[in-house]
């Protein structure tokens, strides 16, 4: 009978055998190896312990109340984010999205500008001028002759004031993505 145990252990291998899922990995650098639940949770807090010490004089500040401090309460069954709240809602100002927009159109522009100036191909450079003027083709100067046609159509006095003023930030906007392109696109 030991024989054919012995036969039936050679047959397999040790590497082939699946792991158990009882066991446990242990680490030769793990710092809580051989020691208890209890002794690590100790071992911890002896080490919060002593590190607090060095701010112990810090700890000693009483905290001064902020206007705008937001609570968010421990109980379980209230899942209300203090971002929802009207106190965080107050001390946030509108968002403006046209400026958003602005600002990345102008961000998109200088990256843009950058990758022109890091291509040393003619084709490259070519194609990433094409792509920043098509982009301020289609964000302002498409806008701007919409505008222009219609500063030349309009009579009324107040509609034509209106409208060069949307001319002139049309203008702005597309002078300020040149001075972008010109400082960032031409490389020595």
């Amino acid at each position: 009978m030991d024989q054919i145990s012995q036969t039936t252990d050679n047959w397999i291998s040790e590497d082939e055998i699946p792991v158990s899922p009882a066991l446990k990995i242990i680490r030769g650098n793990d710092p809580w190896y051989g020691m208890s639940e209890e002794e690590v949770e100790d071992a911890k807090e002896f080490i919060r312990c002593y590190l607090n010490k060095d701010f112990e004089n810090l700890l000693l500040i009483p905290i001064q109340p902020q206007e705008n401090d937001f609570w968010a309460p421990n109980h379980q069954e209230f899942h209300e984010s203090t971002f929802n709240t009207w106190d965080f809602q107050r001390t946030q100002r509108p968002f403006n999205k046209y400026a958003w927009r602005i600002r990345k159109i102008m961000e998109q522009g200088k990256e843009l500008a950058i990758l022109h100036s890091c291509i040393s191909q003619l084709e490259g450079r070519v194609n990433t001028q094409r792509r920043w003027e098509n982009l301020v083709d289609n964000e302002f100067r498409g806008r701007l002759m919409y505008w222009v046609e219609q500063y030349k159509r309009v009579a009324d006095e107040e509609r034509r004031f209106w409208l060069r003023r949307k001319i002139a930030e049309l203008n702005r906007r597309i002078t300020q993505c040149k001075k972008v392109w010109e400082e960032y696109a031409h490389w020595e």
